[in-house]
């Protein structure tokens, strides 16, 4: 479950916890102490790159998870995948600020982003090589000014992680297809669901 449980505070054994976890109220009192453990030193030279144009630009990270979501008759029962009007509601709500930023597209099917994805002018596709950690691709959601996230942990810590004091998080507002999960606690409550 995704819900906050405060009695997991009262444990005072020593205790294995399992599952996800992804809740920032069991550790946005240590969000200083976790952005300084997830601060990368090293990153691949192509990593830097995107990190340069990210920098210089009103930059938006926007993921598309298909994968498993798409593939797996199980998963996709449980998670099913953003549908492309999510996106483009999303996009349209960042664009009512300023229509000078600039999408960076980070997805694990970059082909079906590129051939669904034609009504963003400012675009980037992010294609790392594969000897790339993963890790260097969700860092540079997180150097994004603000974050198009889908229903996917990947995307999620993305935008945690971001730094930016006036960031805009978009988050789906269907987490789960499976309509028995409960996922009320699960975004933030100053990110805007859509």
């Amino acid at each position: 479950e995704f819900v906050f449980d405060k009695e997991v505070f009262n444990i005072r054994t020593d205790t294995y916890f399992y599952g996800y976890w992804q809740n920032q109220k069991y550790f946005k009192k240590y969000r200083k102490e976790l952005l300084e453990v997830f601060t990368l030193k090293n990153i691949h030279p192509q990593t830097y790159e995107y990190q340069q144009k990210i920098i210089q630009s009103e930059s938006v990270s926007l993921h598309i998870r298909r994968g498993d979501y798409v593939t797996d008759a199980y998963t996709n029962s449980v998670h099913g995948a953003c549908d492309i009007e999510y996106y483009k509601k999303a996009v349209m709500e960042l664009l009512k600020s300023t229509n000078q930023m600039h999408f960076f597209i980070f997805s694990d099917d970059l082909d079906w982003a590129r051939d669904n994805l034609d009504f963003i002018d400012n675009k980037t596709f992010v294609a790392l090589e594969v000897d790339t950690p993963d890790h260097e691709e969700m860092y540079l959601m997180s150097q994004c000014k603000h974050n198009i996230i889908a229903n996917s942990s990947f995307s999620w810590w993305g935008a945690w992680l971001n730094q930016g004091s006036n960031k805009k998080v978009i988050a789906p507002r269907k987490w789960f297809k499976d309509s028995m999960l409960n996922a009320d606690d699960l975004i933030p409550g100053l990110w805007v669901r859509l």
